[in-house]
């Protein structure tokens, strides 16, 4: 009899467990979204006035667990007309500098810092660029995950690693916040600045150097 009132009182004690685990499971809140579901809030986002002036609100695109994270400054008027990242010139060569290394583009996730085209270009607003981040950039990192995260750009480098400038971080790895990040100016300044041309060419070696260190497999 104490042998069944022992067991009896185990079966009481599980059955208590299972009973608040499956209470605490109820009471857990809705689960977060995932890359699909902050795409669509970033096409209709209104939280900036950058939604006024823009065509397409560039969410961004690629593997949605990709090893590599490429995060640009904003779209420009190609990207603002299509809804895709990086399909100008800068996306050009991109494609010429993965040539060879065994990924192609659509191994990356690539984004941009502000998801919405500034008007006639100019640099995103310290406003603009903490809302756009906060609600959707830190959020597709969160969910992708990768291994690496290339910036390009001041706006990039400033907001994601706090430094003054590009030269402050560039060439080599950098680990912060539990992540590892590579820095380089935008590949479009090359067309407007001959000098800094080589200092992007060797960037991109050194993005070839640590993607040679990734199973291209994604």
């Amino acid at each position: 009899m104490k042998r069944r009132a022992g067991d009896l009182k185990v079966r009481a004690v599980e059955a208590r467990r299972e009973g608040r685990e499956r209470e605490a499971k109820s009471k857990k809140s809705p689960s977060r979204p995932d890359l699909g579901v902050l795409s669509r809030r970033i096409r209709v986002c209104t939280e900036c006035p950058l939604h006024a002036s823009r065509t397409q609100a560039v969410p961004g695109e690629g593997h949605p667990q990709a090893k590599v994270v490429i995060i640009g400054e904003a779209p420009g008027r190609q990207e603002d007309q299509t809804g895709r990242p990086f399909v100008g010139s800068a996306g050009k060569y991109l494609d010429h500098v993965l040539e060879g290394t065994g990924f192609e583009r659509q191994d990356f996730f690539i984004t941009n810092i502000v998801k919405c085209r500034p008007p006639a270009n100019r640099m995103p607003k310290v406003k603009e660029i903490d809302t756009c981040t906060s609600l959707y950039l830190f959020e597709q990192i969160r969910l992708i995950n990768p291994r690496l995260i290339l910036l390009l750009g001041g706006v990039a480098a400033r907001k994601m690693l706090g430094a003054k400038s590009v030269e402050e971080v560039r060439g080599r790895v950098i680990e912060q916040a539990g992540r590892r990040f590579l820095a380089s100016y935008h590949p479009a300044v090359r067309f407007y600045r001959e000098d800094l041309a080589e200092k992007i060419k060797e960037d991109f070696r050194l993005l070839q150097k640590e993607l040679a260190k990734l199973p291209p497999d994604l």
